[in-house]
């Protein structure tokens, strides 16, 4: 039997027989085709577009099929995905595998085709969370805002009816999700409650035209849109906001100018809070507004303060419209005892370093 090869460099080799004639019949044992080497290959194949250098000969590159992996970081969210650009310098993340859904969709890796079918995610997807571990008698859709507002602007808040102590809080963008994740996920609320948060696969929550009544007579869905309490509303009043994890001080602020300690107290123990146990006014910046900072037993107490105070009316004594009083965390540790007279600016270093950043708000 002969055997041909049109590569050169490949030699059939043909098994000797029993009776140690060389033949090609088919009592032949064994049909081993020979490789000859080839001339001056490289070890490693040449890297391209900064690339690790890959085994020469590998499998060559996987290309998207049209419409699969659209790239959402750049090109104005639009665009196939490309094997040939290094992964890591592209996205700047990495895979999540803790079993949740990513804030940002994982890009594909290279070599990796999607399932076909399989749609790129939405531009929109991470603007929704999940909220677990309400008490249902001690919160509504305002206490909710009133706490995740200090991360984002909220957009819309929905408790579910079939899921007793949760509900869903669309804000207005990922990176706010994100924000809320990181400072409020297992965070305790009073003595002892304790909130849990979760990414949410819906884009979007949508309108809801007969809400059902929680129990303290309010709708169980708000549309946050155009809330003026809202404090990221365009660059400038984002710039204002310190993002502080949850602390048992409390900075408060665009309260009255002649705002008293009695009055502060009397505000949370009215709405059932545990009083404080310090409160100090700064020094008054301008006639206009007055700001200080409170100091809660726990860091769950401060919590469900700002949840039930946060944007109390206040009377104003001057004029016909109240004052919204504003709360925040703080990123201060201790309360001095005494601050120094105001004279036009705080140093950003002093123990209420909060007051300079925060009487900009209330101006």
């Amino acid at each position: 039997m002969d055997v041909w090869n049109t590569d050169e460099r490949i030699r059939p080799s043909v098994v000797v027989s029993r009776n140690g004639k060389a033949d090609g019949s088919q009592t032949l044992l064994r049909h081993t085709p020979r490789v000859a080497a080839r001339p001056h290959a490289p070890l490693l194949a040449e890297p391209r577009y900064g690339a690790a250098p890959q085994p020469y000969g590998s499998t060559p590159q996987v290309t998207f099929p049209p419409g699969a992996g659209h790239d959402r970081y750049e090109e104005n969210f639009n665009g196939p995905a490309t094997y040939a650009e290094p992964y890591v310098e592209r996205y700047g993340i990495k895979s999540d595998f803790s079993g949740r859904e990513p804030l940002h969709p994982t890009p594909p890796r290279p070599g990796y085709v999607p399932t076909l079918g399989q749609t790129p995610p939405s531009s929109t997807q991470g603007s929704v969370m999940m909220v677990y571990g309400l008490q249902p008698d001690k919160v509504n859709t305002d206490k909710l805002f009133n706490l995740f507002c200090l991360y984002g602007n909220v957009t819309k808040v929905k408790f579910l009816k079939t899921k007793e102590g949760c509900a869903m809080i669309q804000m207005g963008d990922s990176i706010a999700v994100e924000r809320c994740l990181q400072n409020l996920n297992n965070v305790t609320i009073g003595p002892d409650g304790r909130l849990q948060l979760g990414f949410s696969k819906q884009a979007f929550l949508s309108d809801v035209t007969n809400p059902y009544i929680l129990p303290d007579k309010t709708a169980s869905f708000k549309d946050f849109t155009g809330s003026k309490n809202n404090r990221f509303l365009n660059p400038a009043m984002a710039n204002k906001n310190r993002i502080q994890p949850p602390s048992k001080i409390v900075h408060f602020f665009n309260t009255p100018p002649d705002l008293t300690e009695e009055t502060v107290n009397r505000v949370f123990v009215e709405r059932g809070i545990e009083a404080p146990t310090t409160i100090k006014l700064f020094p008054l910046k301008s006639e206009r507004s007055s700001s200080g900072l409170i100091e809660f037993s726990s860091v769950g107490i401060a919590v469900a303060a700002i949840m039930e105070c946060n944007h109390t009316a206040l009377e104003n004594s001057n004029g016909k419209f109240p004052y919204i009083m504003k709360l925040c965390f703080s990123s201060s540790r201790t309360i001095p005892t005494s601050f120094p007279p105001s004279s036009g600016s705080v140093s950003s270093n002093s123990a209420g370093n909060g007051h300079a950043k925060m009487q900009q708000d209330s101006e």
